[in-house]
């Protein structure tokens, strides 16, 4: 099961594009550097903030969040853990720009407005389906 390949929707390849950019602004970090790999504070960071937003926003379960960034659930687990202490301890971190939680609470801000943006253009789509006459 581990080399079984899982399909991601179009929803919620944009709903992980419009995570990774929510942070990636908050935290002043690249939005693709935020989907990769790289272990850099900054990065985990905002990574671990994008996990959250999944997790909350939408409501995605933590596997499926982990299918979506290619990694382990209980890596995703730990991250939407770390970020509610944060938010909760409203902790301030030297590798980030001002409060962590402050950059959380920003990203949260930018997700819920490229949703709003979203849902808009998908009701645009909808109605702009040409109506048999």
């Amino acid at each position: 099961m581990k080399n079984e390949e899982y399909i991601i929707s179009k929803m919620d390849d944009d709903y992980l594009k419009m995570a990774a950019q929510a942070v990636a602004k908050a935290f002043e970090v690249d939005a693709d550097e935020v989907l990769g790999k790289s272990r850099t504070q900054p990065l985990v960071f905002a990574r671990q903030t994008a996990y959250w937003l999944l997790k909350q926003g939408m409501g995605y379960t933590f596997c499926h969040t982990g299918r979506m960034f290619s990694r382990d659930h209980g890596g995703i687990m730990y991250g939407v853990k770390k970020v509610e202490e944060v938010l909760e301890l409203d902790l301030t971190c030297k590798h980030t720009n001002g409060s962590w939680a402050d950059n959380i609470r920003k990203s949260r801000e930018n997700f819920i407005e490229f949703d709003r943006v979203y849902k808009e253009v998908k009701q645009e789509e909808a109605t702009d389906v040409v109506q048999p006459s």
